[in-house]
């Protein structure tokens, strides 16, 4: 008897201790804090973390052609919701205003349509994007103009939004030039190139480029010429725009191949490729088993996929390469 009262005893002091010990490693009650539901526009979010870091300096984009089809949903940032703990409990409603660009012309009313409120789904993701589209009016608006506005979230009916990230200044294609065209736009780009002599390769290089159609140099808008340029390349301050690379097998160095520029038809068929140099065709021979084009889906749904095979002369030697490259479009804008 006396053992098991002095058993209980200890018991009764290990679990006070060990709920006085809980409560102290507790600090400010941030173990049993919920948290909070954060929204921020993920543009923001990445041109600060950039400014930070390598510091590009890039301002985000909107791309869409002011020619083609009459009215479109077009997108203009993407909100990011984090919730590592707490959850939305159903669908969450964002409000945003438009507000003047200084350098800029703001679009005229009408031109622009923004609801009184965005509609964001719930999901158990701990963190998660939500693509924003507003409808565009284009016959309203002026190829030859400047546009841009700045986008301001006002208020959360869930959480609370990031008062550093919470506005996103927005440009609309860069400049006149650009305001034709629907391939101009930050892109992911993922090539593999093989050499018939097995002295060159590279598999799925991805990193980011620009596609403009004409020079991104520039700015000269060439129809149905797709120039894909280093978006890294250009900012450290190249000037040649060398884009495919590959690695010497025996040495193991990352050798510049050559520079392509993709010309394409009325339906988007890549027909030629150039040297982006010379601007003569490389006369290639398409894989028929790829896309081989550009496909417009949606504003913010574009890929150009090819695969062909060139003939170039590299250090004196002529060699066969088999060149798969693709661009998907980035869901940041953000670039110069």
């Amino acid at each position: 008897m006396k053992f098991l009262k002095i058993s209980l005893i200890a018991l009764a002091i290990g679990g006070s201790l060990s709920s006085c010990l809980k409560a102290k490693n507790d600090f400010a009650g941030i173990r049993e804090d919920e948290g909070s539901i954060v929204t921020s526009i993920a543009e923001t979010q990445y041109i600060n973390t950039d400014a930070q870091n390598i510091g590009f300096h890039f301002q985000a984009f909107s791309n869409f052609s002011f020619t083609q089809l009459p009215n479109e949903q077009v997108k203009f940032f993407t909100l990011h919701i984090g919730q590592p703990r707490k959850k939305m409990s159903g669908p969450m409603t964002v409000k945003v205003s438009m507000t003047a660009l200084a350098g800029y012309t703001l679009p005229p009313a009408g031109a622009i349509t923004i609801p009184s409120e965005i509609s964001v789904p719930a999901s158990d993701a701990s963190s998660y994007d939500f693509t924003v589209k507003f409808a565009v009016n284009k016959t309203l608006l002026d190829p030859n103009d400047w546009y841009g506005a700045t986008f301001t979230i006002t208020s959360v009916s869930q959480g609370v939004f990031s008062a550093l990230d919470k506005s996103v200044e927005v440009i609309f294609n860069g400049w006149p030039d650009w305001n034709p065209s629907k391939v101009t736009g930050r892109y992911v780009a993922t090539t593999t190139i093989t050499d018939a002599a097995n002295v060159y390769r590279v598999n799925d290089n991805t990193r980011y480029f620009m596609l403009t159609e004409g020079d991104y140099a520039t700015g000269a808008y060439v129809p149905n010429v797709i120039y894909p340029s280093d978006l890294y390349i250009y900012a450290f301050g190249s000037a040649t725009f060398t884009s495919l690379y590959a690695n010497n097998l025996s040495t193991g160095a990352n050798v510049a191949i050559f520079n392509p520029v993709y010309r394409v038809d009325a339906t988007g068929k890549v027909i030629d490729v150039l040297n982006r140099s010379t601007l003569v065709s490389l006369n290639p021979v398409f894989d028929a088993s790829a896309p081989n084009s550009f496909v417009y889906t949606s504003n913010d749904e574009r890929v150009l996929s090819v695969k062909y095979s060139v003939s170039l002369t590299l250090n004196s030697v002529t060699r066969l390469f088999t060149v798969t490259d693709k661009y998907v479009y980035d869901k940041i804008q953000a670039y110069y």
